[in-house]
């Protein structure tokens, strides 16, 4: 799985997410990356990941608050 890690970018672009979205999905706890670069701070994820990014933002257009998408997820 390992080999199959994406840049944040990359990630992104599949989710048709922004990398601004995701990045702080991350700062708030709801969709973390699997790897963070020590060095330089890139973010990788896994293909796998995509659907949990894909619910988050389509919980977030329903216009859930980040509290309870981060509850649900919790469970």
């Amino acid at each position: 799985m390992r080999d199959e890690l994406l840049t944040i970018g990359r990630f992104a672009r599949l989710c048709r997410l922004s990398v601004k979205q995701l990045r702080h999905d991350d700062e708030v706890g709801l969709l973390g990356p699997v790897r963070v670069d020590a060095g330089t701070g890139y973010r990788y994820y896994p293909p796998e990941q995509a659907r949990d990014a894909l619910t988050v933002a389509l919980l977030r257009d329903m216009d859930l608050p980040l509290a309870v998408i981060a509850r649900a997820g919790a469970r």
